[in-house]
């Protein structure tokens, strides 16, 4: 009896040890999975009530902007905020702070919901564009845009001198008719290979899955701004529906400015049956089947290509769906060039005055050709260059730090040119 008394009394100190040590056990498995929870272990173990990202990122947020920000004198970049948050964040929930939680979720949903409308905050690039023809390429990030926003330009027309004719062109004038959006990168090599920018006139964008804000904002100015279209190449399937669909209407992270046109190029289900294009499933893990088929209905699809997505839902829980990937190099170029010929996507020309200001000053240049063969070698024996050229550059730098001492050469030149 004594025996079993004891061993009752060894079952209820165990009991009793794991019931006040589950917390700490967990804590620890935890750590061996995340060693970075470890300098929070004592905020966790210790503290009454839980504090929520939510309430912990609303806390610091401001502050922490205008940290970044240098009082709202700058932009600031979405990481550099999360930087600047994370250990107040961190501390008060006593969790590690995901960082791309904060700048994709936290952040946003600040800005939505405090109206930080003077607030310049700006992300990373998550995509690219390229123009046709020269090829200028550039991230897909606020600054990015915002920067070529700033520097595109009507054609400007040099007369040639000693150097021939040029038109430089940088923007949508006298260079491309419309703005192309890809859904996914790594079609670059096969379009650039067939020269579908430079052949249609067209300005590539591209993302890796939805839309980031700066792609909206670079097609909210372009678009509206010279008069063309939106084209939109995306999946068949729900994501490529909500991909269209965000990219021309307002959201949550970016609401429209101007009204643009768009023009929808990606995969229909006569596509599908046309290229005989094979489908594969799509789990949904979450949603409602009515709310997911009213989503697609909102972005633009048919009821009968929801009929099609939706044929096995109900035993697999998937949606049927068929990416670009799944046709081949040749078929996706056809493909993409008879959706640009049927929506009358071509070549631009300018107008007549832009024209005969190219072609005066290209003819002149090549008069210029012919009579610099005539024109004797200018004789340079026994020039030299001055001996203090260093100290010179030096000191031209001083007064410009910013160029580089081939530009303070040129600028030395100028100014004893100038002297006289």
């Amino acid at each position: 009896m004594a025996k079993k008394n004891n061993s009752t009394m060894a079952d209820d100190i165990r009991d009793a040890v794991n019931e006040v040590t589950k917390d700490w056990a967990k804590t620890i498995k935890a750590e061996e999975r995340d060693p970075s929870s470890r300098p929070y272990r004592y905020s966790r173990m210790t503290r009454e009530k839980t504090t929520g990202f939510k309430e912990a990122a609303w806390e610091i947020m401001e502050q922490a902007y205008l940290k970044e920000s240098g009082n709202g004198e700058y932009p600031a970049n979405a990481r550099q905020i999360m930087y600047a948050a994370r250990p107040h964040i961190q501390a008060a929930t006593g969790k590690p702070l995901i960082s791309n939680y904060f700048t994709q979720t936290l952040l946003p949903d600040y800005l939505c919901e405090n109206a930080c409308s003077d607030w310049d905050c700006v992300w990373d690039s998550r995509g690219h564009a390229s123009e046709p023809h020269d090829g200028y390429r550039f991230g897909l990030g606020h600054v990015e845009v915002r920067q070529y926003l700033k520097d595109i330009h009507k054609p400007l027309v040099t007369a040639a001198g000693f150097s021939p004719a040029e038109v430089d062109i940088a923007g949508p004038s006298g260079n491309y008719g419309a703005l192309l959006f890809i859904e996914k990168e790594g079609f670059d090599s096969l379009l650039k290979k067939r020269e579908i920018a430079n052949r249609f006139d067209i300005c590539i964008m591209s993302t890796k899955g939805m839309s980031v804000t700066a792609a909206r904002e670079l097609a909210d100015n372009i678009c509206s701004d010279y008069d063309i279209p939106l084209l939109l190449l995306h999946d068949f399937d729900k994501t490529g529906f909500a991909i269209a669909g965000t990219i021309q209407r307002d959201t949550r992270r970016y609401e429209f400015r101007n009204k643009i046109e768009t023009i929808d190029l990606g995969l229909t289900l006569d596509d599908v049956k046309a290229e005989r294009l094979d489908s594969e499933y799509q789990y949904h893990a979450k949603g409602d089947k009515s709310a997911l088929m009213d989503n697609l209905r909102k972005n633009g699809a048919t009821e009968e290509e929801i009929e099609f997505m939706f044929q096995d839902f109900d035993r697999l829980r998937s949606t049927r769906r068929v990416e670009l990937n799944a046709m081949t190099s040749p078929q996706f170029i056809r493909f993409v060039e008879r959706k640009l010929r049927e929506n009358k996507i071509a070549k631009i020309i300018p107008d007549q005055k832009l024209l005969a200001n190219a072609f005066v000053a290209m003819e002149r240049g090549r008069r210029l050709e012919i009579e610099a063969e005539k024109i004797e070698k200018i004789n340079m024996k026994g020039f030299k260059a001055p001996g203090n050229l260093k100290r010179l550059v030096e000191k031209e730098q001083k007064k410009n730090p910013s160029i580089r001492w081939d530009a303070a050469i040129a600028a030395i030149i100028r100014q004893s040119t100038d002297d006289e």
